[in-house]
């Protein structure tokens, strides 16, 4: 009875992980083939100031959200879910508009201030309404987005944000590519984008267009909302998602704020288009580390409402372990598959000066390892209320990923922040494993998370020594045959070990069972 329960379950998850995890990687890859397009057609000043603009967006996001999309899952478990989706999407829609009025109220001391230099807004107030619209169609499509999460209806979530994205493509395209061929051919009514001057603008334009589409699509869904506000429901509400903001926006200085504020403030000199290009030199290979990210966002937008319901059926600690065991063994394989085989990934810079920031690239990959961990460990406070602890643990490793850029950037410039990212990483996951395990234990596998994670990072950093001092010394990411046998073998060598390992519970799963035999 148990393994039926535990085989459902993971369908479950692995279902609605597919398919929301679908539109994500649709939209992860889009900015992962747009990233080489971009490369080839802003200088590398043009790209620091777009990395810059999007590493703010995130915080921004935060505020405009204020954890109430984790609020509504919570509470519509717990709640009429009708008041639950009227009060928190009447809540959204007027903070929104009140704070999309302000920020365009403040754009001329924004776009002139350190801050907006450094942008690139300086100088294009055009640049700075299109980010801050941007930002609002996406905090209005935030409950709309978590119903459908909620009520388990991944294909309408997969077609909604692919059209959005398959948008967002479509007008990149038309203004970067076919605006200055026909403005070339005579079409003097288009844009002139020839000489590049204005393109950052449309890249923003177009992302604005993609998230504007993305609302309008759901605005059916959202005519059929009971438009009723519950004050008394509200309050507790925000009660449970004030301290999201904290955890969010504490949260946001170890993933973001390293392009955004540390770098261009502790990388030594006051050269500005020198910061800039540092920021697109450690931005563009920041980009080498998104399929573990990729896979990471796809497993929170299935796993978190799936969590949310297990909680009531029973004790479900036992399948949140081994939710979590299969988890790491993803990850641990998506690092091997990007570290060890870099000297094919760096196709996707195409431009050479970017080839020198690929060392980050393996200690950005751990980093997101030991977010995602943390990500699924953080289950623990959302179940029990306990929001507030999040709050502190965030704070405590935003304090320390201050100090330690503050410190490390100095000395090692881009390295040292991809390095503090990691580390802050580390101690976040560890903190909420320790504190999570006094309220809320769960019988994580703890040597066999330990001993994947330390096989698959002890394989990379063997094959690294052997690539550079045997295999291609001269160039350790030059695609020879040699070093990508021996990667193969090493990545083939950790697969045989962990299904030795884990081969009673593959042949548990859905799918992958029926091949496996015990």
């Amino acid at each position: 009875m148990r393994q039926n329960i535990w085989e459902l379950s993971i369908k479950n998850l692995a279902g609605q992980t597919v398919f929301y995890g679908l539109s994500n990687i649709v939209s992860k890859l889009l900015n992962y083939f747009l990233t080489p397009f971009y490369l080839t057609i802003l200088t590398r000043a043009s790209f620091g100031e777009m990395s810059n603009v999007y590493a703010y967006i995130p915080f921004a996001n935060i505020v405009l959200t204020y954890g109430m999309e984790t609020a509504f899952f919570r509470f519509a478990k717990k709640e009429n879910k009708a008041h639950v989706l009227g009060t928190s999407t009447i809540s959204l829609l007027l903070s929104t508009i009140s704070i999309t009025i302000l920020l365009l109220l403040l754009r001329s001391p924004v776009i002139n201030s350190y801050a907006g230099e450094l942008a690139g807004l300086n100088g294009h107030p055009t640049y700075y309404t299109y980010v801050v619209l941007l930002m609002a169609f996406d905090a209005l499509t935030a409950i709309p987005f978590a119903q459908l999460r909620l009520e388990g209806r991944p294909m309408r979530y997969a077609t909604i944000r692919i059209a959005g994205i398959v948008t967002t493509i479509f007008f990149n395209i038309f203004f970067l590519v076919i605006c200055p061929k026909l403005y070339a051919a005579g079409h003097h009514w288009l844009p002139d984008l020839q000489s590049g001057s204005d393109q950052t603008g449309y890249i923003y334009l177009s992302n604005m267009l993609g998230s504007a589409i993305t609302l309008v699509l759901f605005l059916p869904q959202i005519r059929k909302i009971e438009w009723k506000f519950d004050a008394g429901l509200w309050k507790q509400m925000m009660h449970y998602a004030l301290p999201l903001i904290v955890v969010g926006m504490a949260g946001m200085v170890n993933e973001t704020f390293d392009r955004a504020w540390f770098l261009p403030q502790f990388l030594p000199g006051d050269n500005m288009e020198a910061k800039k290009e540092v920021i697109a030199l450690y931005s563009a290979n920041y980009k080498l580390a998104i399929l573990i990210t990729m896979f990471i966002q796809a497993f929170r937008l299935g796993a978190e409402p799936f969590f949310f319901k297990q909680a009531e059926s029973g004790d479900p600690r036992k399948m949140y372990a081994r939710i979590m065991k299969l988890f790491v063994i993803m990850l641990c394989f998506m690092f091997l598959f990007v570290s060890l085989y870099l000297n094919i990934w760096k196709a996707f810079l195409r431009v050479p000066f970017y080839y020198q920031g690929m060392r980050i690239v393996p200690v950005l990959l751990l980093a997101n390892m030991f977010l995602g961990i943390y990500y699924n460990l953080t289950i623990w406070f959302k179940l029990t209320d306990r929001t507030k602890t999040g709050a502190v643990i965030t704070i405590i490793t935003a304090v320390l990923a201050f100090l330690l850029n503050y410190w490390w950037i100095p000395v090692m410039g881009y390295y040292g922040a991809a390095l503090a990212t990691m580390v802050c990483y580390f101690v976040q996951m560890v903190i909420c494993y320790v504190w999570g395990q006094k309220y809320y234990p769960i019988p994580y596998h703890l040597p066999k998370l330990i001993t994947y994670m330390g096989l698959a990072t002890g394989i990379y950093y063997v094959f690294n020594w052997l690539n550079s001092t045997v295999l291609s010394p001269k160039d350790i990411y030059a695609p020879k045959p040699l070093p990508l046998a021996v990667a193969t073998a090493f990545f083939a060598a950790y697969a045989w070990f962990i299904f030795r390992m884990e081969k009673k519970e593959f042949a548990r799963l859905p799918v992958i069972g029926k091949f496996v035999k015990v």
